[in-house]
């Protein structure tokens, strides 16, 4: 059965909820502590679990065309993860004596264009929800390789970041 597309009225007030959703919690400021020591430790284990998955996963000799596939899904991953760790906002609070992160409602207007983007290219590439459901191994392959490019990126952004933000030490 071909799945419908969603219609306009259900997407509206879908949206609409989202953006007060997303205002409200802008309002309120929610900050965590950030500690850039530990920056590196999610990506590397995500690299260490998702890389032999793809290594070990049973699959068709890949051609140009799904190598062509990774690197979108790696360059919209990437994209994804710079501009969630360029709208974070960072600030030393000097009272504490540690680094705060708090995340910037800019970023849905900044993030809107690459989930279009990502839409675009699993629907007519053929990596999407339905593609993965199936077992496409071009589908798993291109979805993981986003998530691991968006993590790393974001993070690594991150730690580059708060090199800026640290106190000087005399």
């Amino acid at each position: 059965m071909e799945q419908l597309p969603v219609p306009l009225w259900v997407l509206i007030p879908c949206a609409a909820a989202i953006l007060y959703l997303g205002y409200r919690r802008w309002q309120r400021k929610p900050e965590r502590v950030l500690k850039p020591g530990r920056l590196w430790l999610f990506p590397t284990l995500l690299t260490a679990v998702i890389l032999p998955l793809l290594y070990l996963q049973p699959h068709r000799p890949f051609g140009a065309i799904d190598y062509a596939i990774f690197l979108t899904a790696l360059s919209l991953g990437a994209a994804t993860g710079f501009i969630r760790a360029r709208a974070t906002r960072i600030r030393y609070d000097h009272e504490r004596g540690e680094l705060m992160a708090g995340f910037s409602l800019s970023a849905l207007l900044l993030l809107i264009p690459i989930g279009f983007a990502r839409h675009i290219s699993r629907e007519y590439l053929g990596i999407g929800p339905s593609a993965v459901s199936h077992g496409d191994a071009r589908a798993i392959t291109g979805s993981l390789l986003f998530v691991l490019a968006m993590i790393i990126v974001h993070r690594l952004t991150l730690w580059l970041r708060t090199r800026d933000h640290m106190p000087k030490k005399d």
